[in-house]
């Protein structure tokens, strides 16, 4: 038998012992690599879904806020944590009013500016001048209506009948009546922001959390630190009233604010 000659090849364990760190610094490298990746993703996209959920609220209380009535912006609980205003439904002119000492009436003349109202107007209001007035309701600028009687056109004389016969507060300087829906209220629990109407009506206590037309605005809200939601300066000679919004919000470790200040263009 001719002996096999030829020398046998293989690795020696130093070899495979390199072979299995650089490996394992390969593997780590690019696990790592692919993980900072993946948080940067997950962070950019929670990031945007804030931006997104509190550009939509804020959107939302701009065109409601600018559509208040005058005089109606007020903030309700301790820390501020809800705002509550009341919207309008149309602006119009009356023709007359029954204001002391002239006689009591149910009845009010008016010009309407545009087409039918919506079925949800039960109030007018006539030269409300502080919150006060407006949610005290037998205040003399708040009056319940009966029944609106539309002549059909602009230029004719409509009719409002008020469930009582009243005398106004006061005269609006410009003739302005406004009919006026049921009020709004954003409120803050916890880390959501909530927008309530149609909720059981009350002077000075925030709106029942149960009630049924409870809309979610906005999450991942956070005041742990104390700060106020929301703000209201009154109208002055110089300027309309302004509600300031700051809501904050807080996710993976992120804080991200919002400062917005909304000015109610509408005048008694």
């Amino acid at each position: 038998m001719i002996p096999f000659e030829g020398k046998q090849k293989g690795f020696t364990l130093l070899e495979l012992v390199a072979v299995m760190v650089i490996l394992g610094i390969l593997a780590t490298s690019v696990s790592t690599f692919i993980r900072y990746g993946v948080e940067s993703f997950t962070n950019a996209t929670d990031r945007e879904e804030v931006i997104s959920s509190a550009r939509f609220a804020i959107e939302r209380l701009n065109r409601e806020v600018r559509n208040a009535l005058p005089n109606s912006l007020r903030t309700l609980g301790a820390n501020a944590e809800c705002l509550e205003f009341t919207p309008i439904a149309q602006g119009v002119i009356y023709l007359d009013i029954p204001v002391s000492p002239e006689p009591i009436s149910d009845t009010v003349q008016f010009l309407m500016s545009k087409g039918a109202l919506e079925s949800t107007v039960n109030y007018i209001s006539i030269y409300a001048l502080n919150s006060s007035d407006i949610y005290n309701k037998t205040s003399g600028v708040i009056e319940e209506i009966s029944s609106v009687t539309l002549s059909g056109s602009k230029d004719s004389p409509s009719t409002v009948t008020l469930v009582n016969e009243i005398v106004f507060k006061g005269e609006s300087p410009t003739q302005r009546m406004f009919f006026i829906d049921q009020s709004v209220a954003y409120c803050i629990e916890g880390d959501q922001l909530f927008r309530y109407q149609d909720y059981e009506y009350s002077s000075s206590n925030l709106p029942i959390a149960t009630a049924i037309n409870r809309a979610l605005m906005a999450e991942y809200l956070d005041y742990s630190d104390g700060e106020v939601p929301f703000k209201t300066h009154e109208a002055a000679l110089s300027r309309n009233s302004i509600a300031i919004i700051e809501l904050i919000f807080r996710r993976n470790l992120e804080k991200i604010a919002f400062n917005n200040n909304i000015q109610v263009p509408n005048v008694p």
